[in-house]
């Protein structure tokens, strides 16, 4: 299983597009976020009319992560006639935001459904389970990170996340690894929201460094760093 990119870009670094990942399955859609650029992307790759479903994930509700989700909703509904699904975890905490957002836009209970990570296990050729583990990323906002099991090992995504223990906490099980998709900057600040590039460097094993995929990007720097150490760097996919 591989994740296909619609931007890599931080909040701040919007020449990268905001950070987006999808993979399509029995020909259903799977989304992770929906910031700012998202829509506009899904539609010049012609993602939207060609799915069956569209499966939402949302990593937590700043802007660049559920900025266009009011146009996905609207367009789906209006235009493709049906309602997106918007996977959430147990006991979702960020629930009442997401409820919030979809409200503000005008989104109405009919055009989206809310479905339990739980009703994805075990249907699906690319996955085995969907598990949502929540992070630290910010002190005002529930986020979280994704875990797909998969065939070939594990698939981590941290969304937003500044848990460094987190990460030597799924390096250090006993699952294979497949790939470790990690958000990281070049600034490196004791107030950092995201993982630096530098500490993600002595924190990865070199023998897991080819199974890093570093996204979320704050700037070339960042990207050259990456690169640098061993890491790789996601790619936006082409129109």
């Amino acid at each position: 299983m591989e994740l296909l990119f619609l931007g890599r870009g931080a909040a701040f670094n919007p020449f990268e597009g905001n950070n987006s990942a999808y993979f399509i399955d029995n020909n259903q859609l799977f989304l992770i976020d929906c910031g700012e650029s998202v829509f506009s992307s899904l539609m010049e790759n012609k993602l939207l009319d060609a799915s069956l479903k569209i499966n939402l994930m949302i990593t937590h509700t700043h802007s660049d992560h559920i900025g266009s989700l009011g146009s996905l909703v609207m367009y789906s509904y209006y235009v493709l006639h049906k309602s997106i699904n918007i996977i959430l975890p147990d006991n979702a905490k960020y629930i009442d935001n997401i409820q919030d957002i979809l409200n503000s836009f005008g989104c109405t209970n009919e055009m989206y459904n809310y479905l339990n990570v739980k009703e994805f296990n075990n249907k699906f050729d690319s996955f085995s389970s969907i598990k949502f583990i929540e992070t630290d990323h910010c002190d005002n906002l529930s986020c979280y990170g994704i875990i797909f099991e998969t065939n070939k090992g594990i698939i981590y995504y941290s969304g937003d996340t500044r848990d460094i223990d987190l990460l030597k906490k799924i390096i250090s099980t006993n699952k294979s690894i497949d790939k470790l998709y990690i958000d990281t900057t070049s600034t490196h600040s004791n107030n950092n929201a995201h993982i630096y590039i530098g500490l993600l460097n002595e924190i990865i094993p070199d023998e897991l460094k080819t199974h890093v995929y570093c996204m979320h990007l704050n700037d070339n720097n960042c990207l050259k760093q990456a690169l640098n150490l061993g890491f790789n760097v996601v790619e936006i996919i082409k129109k």
